[in-house]
């Protein structure tokens, strides 16, 4: 069996990159183990290409090493010129909410000139939609529904005031109108695996029959960080977010954690000195600013040695699925590889139902009780190193590629037969 991996970004295990230069490098890497499996990536970039990047001249040399045949790049426009207002709101189309559907005869020249059996896109709405109508096996290694950030965003423009009632009204028209074309292009995937069970659920409640649930990916770490430090050497240091600071489902997780978790965790925590570090990228969202007026709370922008900061953390908080967003996370994966103590909002079990409270996380219904959490962790060691083992037990035994590799190979070869 042939498969290509198409992907909209150059894979790299390095982890000053984005969670999906990891992810996709650890698939095609697992794939190419594979005795009887042919592997090739073709990346499709847009408007200019990364390739001469220094960590990725260093993923092209991995992965070929590995065996996997890499084939000439395809670049698309950056930019294209949008139908008319009038076009788009009466005769809406696929092109409308993503003009590279265009280059789609371009991109399906080259997989069949590669002989390719089956596709697999990763982590790319875009690119996922612009290869829809290729005449090959597709599976798609999917995120979240693109209507539900759509929205998710919308509802946020109204409520930081970027948009009036009126206009919510007209966008959550188009959204729907949106949400029709996205479902009928998705259903053209013989496959659709999504990362996240609750829109694994969405999928197949919308007539995807082949819609299902598959684990998300991370790499094992590189040395062991298991710690034993007590974490009442004061200040406690919590990760409170990590990634980029406007990302949709940041916003909503750091909004929580200034109004909701930090008046709880300033009682839970009131006689012992603690610090909140939100590490990531960008500007935040004006709406989830205010949480860093805070005095606890310790904005630390990029930092390139992320894995130092999570090893070393005494807790590491996930707010974000508090909220109206849920969807899966790597930074779950992330702080289990590195084995540190996770605590999050128990909805975050309806993405990812390998999160469990009192074996890898704990998990709270509110502010009050994921507080209160925290302080339990931080006074008994011997909670704190049953989470991290059992953390890094449910990486290791349900989210390396090799294992979510199989997965993937063996509905492959099934619809194959």
């Amino acid at each position: 069996m042939k498969i290509l991996v198409v992907s909209s970004i150059w894979p790299h295990s390095q982890h000053s990159m984005r969670a999906a230069n990891i992810v996709i490098c650890e698939m095609i890497l697992a794939l190419a183990k594979a005795s009887d499996i042919t592997v090739g990536l073709l990346v499709v970039e847009k408007g200019a290409t990364t390739k001469n990047d220094e960590n990725v001249v260093k993923g092209i040399a991995a992965l070929r090493a590995a065996g996997v045949e890499i084939i000439d790049s395809i670049i698309i426009p950056a930019s294209y010129v949008k139908r008319s207002r009038w076009k788009r709101v009466l005769a809406p189309s696929l092109v409308d909410w993503y003009p590279e559907y265009i280059n789609g005869s371009l991109i399906e020249k080259s997989v069949n000139t590669w002989g390719a059996d089956s596709i697999i896109i990763p982590w790319s709405e875009w690119l996922t939609h612009a290869c829809s109508d290729m005449a090959v096996t597709k599976f798609a290694y999917y995120g979240n529904p693109d209507p539900k950030a759509a929205r998710t965003q919308l509802r946020l423009k109204y409520r930081s005031g970027e948009i009036d009632w009126f206009r919510k009204f007209i966008e959550d028209k188009l959204v729907d109108r949106f949400e029709n074309i996205h479902i009928k292009t998705i259903k053209k995937y013989q496959f659709l695996g999504d990362v996240a069970q609750n829109d694994a659920e969405y999928y197949q409640k919308h007539g995807h029959n082949n819609a299902f649930y598959i684990q998300n990916i991370w790499m094992k770490a590189t040395a062991s960080f298991l710690s034993n430090k007590h974490a009442t050497d004061t200040p406690v240091k919590i990760i409170g977010s990590i990634g980029k600071l406007g990302g949709t489902a940041n916003t909503l997780g750091i909004e929580y954690l200034g109004k909701e978790l930090l008046p709880a965790l300033d009682q839970a925590m009131k006689d012992i000195p603690f610090e909140v570090h939100i590490l990531g990228s960008g500007t935040p969202h004006a709406i989830s600013s205010g949480t860093f007026n805070h005095p606890n709370v310790v904005w630390r922008g990029f930092v390139e040695n992320i894995d130092e900061e999570i090893s070393t953390c005494d807790i590491f908080l996930c707010t974000n699925n508090a909220t109206e967003y849920k969807v899966g996370h790597t930074r779950y994966l992330h702080a289990w590889s590195l084995s540190a103590p996770v605590v999050a909002h128990q909805d975050a079990s309806l993405s990812m139902p390998e999160i469990e409270h009192g074996v890898n996380a704990m998990l709270g219904a509110n502010a009050t009780e994921i507080a209160q959490h925290i302080r339990s962790l931080t006074d008994s060691k011997k909670l704190r190193d049953q989470i991290k083992v059992g953390g890094y037990q449910t990486f290791n035994s349900h989210f390396t590629a090799n294992k979510v590799v199989e997965r993937i190979i063996s509905r492959l070869k099934a619809y194959s037969r």
